[in-house]
């Protein structure tokens, strides 16, 4: 009795193995037609060829064109002044090797009265040793009588990767921080 039940399932499973190794069989034939015809054109053509045709020229003499693709710095958007209490920092050029000239503007509201406003401007570097902003830069004092004004300043980072923000001080009003920004060469 256990001779009989052990030999039903073998015989059961015999077909399907057979039908699977058939199966598998004329997959590996089919790839095989398939690669060889595939490099056999590819042999015909050559690589110019194929890569003219893929390209949808279809064995014109048409030039390939070649399209050079580029990354390039903005320069800060001077026809819009920042809100009055902002500092903005962006790039304005950038040199060979590690050379970057940046443009830091803000407004500076003097109010209705129009009293006199002095102000100074501070790069500053963020030491990771210490873990404090340094001051890495310093404008000279300017200052100005009337309206509401932009004002600016073109600090320049040479060869000194790293963390910087720009600070703007102003007498009577305190000092204004911009957002941190990185430099890398």
């Amino acid at each position: 009795m256990g001779a009989r039940s052990s030999r039903k399932p073998v015989r059961r499973v015999m077909p399907i193995m057979a039908s699977g190794t058939a199966s598998a069989f004329k997959l590996l034939v089919a790839t095989l037609a398939f690669s060889g015809a595939y490099f056999g054109v590819s042999a015909a053509h050559g690589t110019q060829g194929s890569a003219a045709q893929g390209a949808g020229t279809h064995g014109s003499t048409a030039p390939v064109r070649t399209v050079v693709l580029s990354a390039q710095a903005m320069p800060v958007e001077v026809s819009r002044a920042p809100r009055p209490g902002t500092v903005t920092v962006g790039i304005s050029e950038a040199g060979a090797g590690c050379l970057r000239t940046y443009h830091a503007q803000s407004v500076l509201d003097p109010g209705p009265s129009g009293d006199p406003v002095v102000y100074d401007w501070r790069l500053l570097r963020w030491s990771p040793v210490s873990r404090t902003w340094k001051t890495h830069q310093v404008s000279g004092t300017e200052g100005f009588i009337g309206r509401q004004r932009t004002v600016g300043w073109h600090p320049r980072i040479i060869d000194n990767p790293g963390w910087y923000r720009v600070e703007l001080t102003v007498s009577g009003s305190g000092v204004i921080t911009g957002e941190k920004f990185q430099v890398s060469c």
